[in-house]
């Protein structure tokens, strides 16, 4: 059924079931409390006109007196006296005396008792197939039974309330049921009115509109911590669209302009004849088109890896000094180049805990850049300390600067600082982004501090082993 895949109606169906439930129970309680009442009262009545004849036979009253006696009492429960029966038995359970509406009949004993106290039972009978409710009491004198006394009374009254009242508790319980689901309903599209209010807003959403949030209204409830979860997830989609948006963008732009560079040169190339000098030139523009190309590359395959599964970081004990002479070594053309005093002073050997090719590119990339912005014969240094389970590596160069407007963004992608300046020096404006990047999976720090025409330091902090 269709309609049980809605959870409104699975609501209204769970309300009306626990409400019967409940219903049910309380009818039952107050059917067997009412009908227990009853009996009670019927009981009570038989127990006194029981009381009254015992006691006139005490006092040796004649029969005709007993009878006097009853009549004259008040009716009790809604029983008219004519309804009261009374016979005296004696010790060989002989008719001896009755009342004159049993017109010589005799009320049976019943071998199933309903209640025995002592000297006094209780059962159920029927008198010329009339349903009658006796009680009867033993007495003796010296230890020898004298007379058996019973009374009876109709139990019509008993059954018609007690009917009475089961029609009207399965007529109300009937009514309640269709109440119930009513209610039920009505409850479950009230509660659900926010989702669906929620799940509107949302559907409506969509990568044009991504700015769009859902309503933050009503009680501090379940509700509003979900809409809040939602906006939540929202600024963070929004944030990664952004980011990939300008991504796409960024890198689109990048590659544009060195594939216009290298047609062009190309297109002049071929235009007509050249010297082999300028054939030359033209190459070793292309060349360096595509090394920068294949270094942005290089940044992209490093930067698509997904730190956030662990298989994907191949953390080991990493030799500390070792991986700074590696650095050294891998970046000796360029500080021969460059004529660059490069000095690496660590007070103690240290050990490094993390995947170690990231960590090279790390550290390659922050003296690379170190490097490239020192003046000829200029001095980089490498220094290295411990505070506690931290270490601290510091790459302080004293070349151009960054001026202060521009730290809050280096680390983002394809940002640089001079454009035509960081082109002339083969920047992608990818490294510091990729060390950040780096940093992070390593759960570490990195700090800038940089002045214009003074130099930069940057500090990495990463955890010992």
């Amino acid at each position: 059924m269709k309609f049980l895949k809605r959870i409104g109606w699975r609501i209204a169906i769970w309300h009306s079931v626990m409400f019967m439930f409940v219903l049910f129970l309380f009818s039952g309680f107050l059917y067997i409390t009412f009908s227990d009442m009853l009996t009670k009262k019927v009981d009570s009545m038989l127990a006194r006109e029981l009381g009254l004849i015992t006691y006139c036979l005490e006092k040796k009253d004649s029969f005709t007196e007993i009878e006097q006696h009853i009549n004259g009492l008040p009716s009790f429960a809604g029983i008219n006296k004519e309804e009261i029966y009374w016979q005296i038995e004696n010790e060989r359970g002989q008719l001896i005396a009755g009342s004159h509406n049993l017109h010589g009949k005799q009320i049976k004993r019943s071998n199933v008792l309903d209640r025995k106290v002592e000297n006094v039972s209780v059962w159920n009978t029927d008198l010329s197939d009339t349903p009658i409710r006796a009680m009867s009491m033993s007495m003796s004198s010296k230890g020898i039974l004298k007379y058996q006394v019973t009374v009876a009374t109709y139990s019509r009254i008993l059954e018609v309330s007690i009917l009475n009242l089961k029609h009207i508790l399965l007529f109300l319980t009937c009514c309640f049921v269709g109440v119930s689901v009513v209610m039920g309903w009505l409850i479950s599209k009230k509660t659900l009115q926010p989702i669906h209010q929620i799940i509107n807003t949302t559907n409506q959403i969509t990568a044009t509109n991504l700015y769009e949030r859902l309503p933050i209204e009503g009680p501090e409830d379940e509700l509003q911590s979900l809409c809040i979860t939602l906006n939540c997830m929202m600024d963070r989609l929004e944030a990664s669209f952004t980011q990939i948006q300008q991504f796409t963008s960024d890198a689109s732009h990048e590659l544009r302009t060195s594939l216009t560079i290298m047609r062009g040169e190309l297109d002049v190339a071929l235009n007509r004849s050249r010297s082999e000098v300028e054939y030359k030139r033209v190459l070793h523009t292309i060349l360096e088109e595509v090394i920068y190309l294949s270094d942005m590359v290089e940044k992209f395959l490093y930067l698509s890896r997904d730190t956030s599964n662990s298989n994907q970081i191949k953390r080991k004990t990493v030799d500390g000094v070792f991986l700074l002479q590696y650095v050294r070594n891998h970046l000796l053309s360029l500080v021969l180049k460059k004529q660059i005093n490069l000095n690496i002073q660590i007070n103690e050997p240290f050990t490094l805990y993390g995947d170690e090719d990231l960590l090279r590119r790390l550290f390659i990339n922050l003296v690379e850049n170190a490097i490239k912005y020192t003046p000829t014969s200029g001095t980089v240094e490498i220094k290295a300390c411990s505070i506690k389970e931290i270490i601290y590596i510091e790459v302080i160069d004293h070349g151009i600067g960054i001026p202060q407007e521009h730290l809050p963004f280096i680390f983002q992608r394809f940002y640089q600082v001079d454009d035509s300046r960081s082109r002339s020096q083969g920047g992608t404006g990818l490294g510091l982004s990729l060390c950040k990047w780096i940093i992070e999976a390593h759960k570490g720090t990195i700090e800038v501090q940089s002045k214009l025409g003074e130099g930069t330091r940057v500090i990495v902090g990463l955890l010992a082993r």
